[in-house]
């Protein structure tokens, strides 16, 4: 008589479900250096370029301001989304013969030509204390007319206040103009956008 023999079958093991702490931890790794990444480009457009942008643009106000009390002219300036443009009153003659005043852009002048800041820099503007949509950039199909007034008397209206920051953060350097031309600079502390703010509270 052959013995009895008794046959083992191997029960196959479940999946088990969750994550190895190895796993987890190569994901909070992966996450930091995505966060210390944005974080230094947000650094970087902040240091390198808000603070040229923002002693660039009162510079040319100030210089601006003397030539529109020097020469007697009037001249405008209006903000876009990523920059900024001067503009000055001419007297031009239309087709039936009839002249009036204009605005027109500065396009061709070397010192007050149109500044564009690109995609990484963010305009804001007030102006007497009324926050202002601003357009993307220049409409040519509407009558063109700038929103602040540099008058030849030296005067500038209205007051406004322009904030010049990282597109990726929520602050950066705002100036304040009042009408006597007078521009008081000072720095905000930026803070991290929504979706970075996410990804900081995912790895603590």
């Amino acid at each position: 008589t052959l013995p009895h023999r008794t046959l083992c079958y191997a029960t196959p093991r479940r999946h088990q479900k969750g994550f190895s702490l190895l796993e987890i931890m190569i994901v909070v790794v992966i996450v930091g250096i995505m966060i210390s990444l944005a974080t230094l480009s947000i650094g970087s457009v902040s240091d390198d370029g808000i603070d040229e942008h923002s002693r660039r643009f009162q510079i040319l106000l100030e210089l601006v301001t003397e030539e529109a009390g020097i020469r007697g002219r009037e001249l405008g300036l209006r903000f876009y989304q990523h920059g900024y443009e001067f503009s000055a009153q001419v007297l031009e003659v239309n087709a039936e013969g009839i002249s009036g005043w204009v605005w027109v852009p500065l396009d061709q002048d070397r010192l007050l030509r149109p500044r564009n800041f690109g995609e990484d820099v963010a305009l804001e503007l007030e102006l007497e204390g009324d926050e202002v949509t601003l357009d993307y950039e220049r409409d040519t199909e509407r009558t063109y007319a700038p929103q602040v007034f540099i008058l030849s008397s030296g005067d500038i209206t209205p007051a406004f206040a322009v904030r010049i920051r990282p597109s990726f953060a929520t602050n950066g350097i705002q100036l304040e103009v009042n009408e006597l031309g007078e521009v008081k600079m000072s720095r905000e502390i930026g803070r991290a956008t929504s979706e970075l703010q996410s990804h900081l509270n995912l790895v603590c």
